[in-house]
């Protein structure tokens, strides 16, 4: 579901599926507006084949409905053995373990019913729906993430060249604007760290543990004044840290260099850039 999504692919398509360099994906029509595709080329980057074919956010959810179902049998059966574990029904047990597998489906019906095992169709299809997660910021914060990178290997092979050529001065002369470019883009490695984790976490949503525990059912059972008294805290001793540590580096930015002598021996360089020799 992460790589359809971060490819707004909403069909399967034919083996190999097409990139979409640039689309705009519509969650409420679920489909692309408008998308502009390297053919072949989604296929060849997941795959490496001509022959791999990705399932599409729509085959996806289909197929996350049949375990949503399977996983409420679980969900029934493991409430009946949680009722009289000492005398299971054999049956009973044996559904369990035949669709244990899908319980953690079961789970994303929690936020649409009380009861699992009696959901609607259409409480199944909103609880199906709910493990897509939302396409665009997907779609768009990976790209930012990938055209980062390939900037940062343009950028890099730039300055490698005027470096090793001996041809900085130039670029200090007549090329300035490179200087400027690589000073702007000090952010971008960030930008793209936190590109790429949104990507990871964002993308597994909505689940804790994939197929197995959703976010939903593993929210913390802390209150929210425990949580803003938590925070408070961190927050409060690392902000002493970083008034102590920026007091300590002003401290010896005022107090310069060293001016080469070892109060400790009473030994003071003779000569600027010596290297002091202790005491016998």
């Amino acid at each position: 579901m992460k790589l359809a999504t971060i490819e707004a692919m909403w069909e399967t398509e034919p083996a190999p599926a097409a990139f979409n360099v640039v689309a705009w994906p519509d969650m409420e029509r679920r489909e692309n507006l408008f998308a502009v595709e390297v053919p072949y080329g989604m296929g060849l980057i997941a795959t490496r084949s001509l022959t791999g074919e990705i399932p599409g956010i729509n085959e996806l959810v289909d197929e996350s409905k049949d375990r949503i179902r399977q996983g409420a049998l679980a969900w029934q059966a493991m409430q009946q053995i949680r009722e009289n574990p000492r005398d299971v029904d054999p049956d009973v047990r044996e559904t369990f373990l035949q669709n244990q597998h899908t319980l953690g489906y079961a789970y994303l019906l929690l936020p649409f019913t009380d009861d699992p095992v009696n959901a609607t169709n259409e409480q199944i299809d909103d609880a199906a729906w709910s493990a897509v997660p939302n396409v665009w910021p997907m779609f768009y914060a990976f790209r930012i993430m990938v055209a980062c990178g390939f900037f940062f290997i343009v950028l890099t092979a730039v300055f490698f060249y005027y470096t090793s050529a001996m041809k900085l001065e130039h670029v200090r002369q007549n090329r300035r604007w490179l200087l400027h470019i690589a000073v702007w883009s000090i952010p971008l490695p960030w930008i793209a760290s936190e590109m790429g984790w949104f990507v990871a976490e964002y993308g597994r949503q909505p689940w804790i543990i994939e197929g197995m525990l959703p976010t939903s059912a593993a929210v913390s059972s802390l209150s929210v004044t425990e949580v803003l008294l938590t925070l408070s805290g961190f927050v409060a001793l690392y902000s002493a840290l970083l008034v102590i540590e920026i007091a300590l580096m002003l401290k010896y930015i005022k107090k310069g260099p060293d001016d080469g002598t070892w109060p400790d021996q009473g030994r003071t360089v003779a000569a600027a850039g010596a290297v002091p020799v202790a005491a016998e």
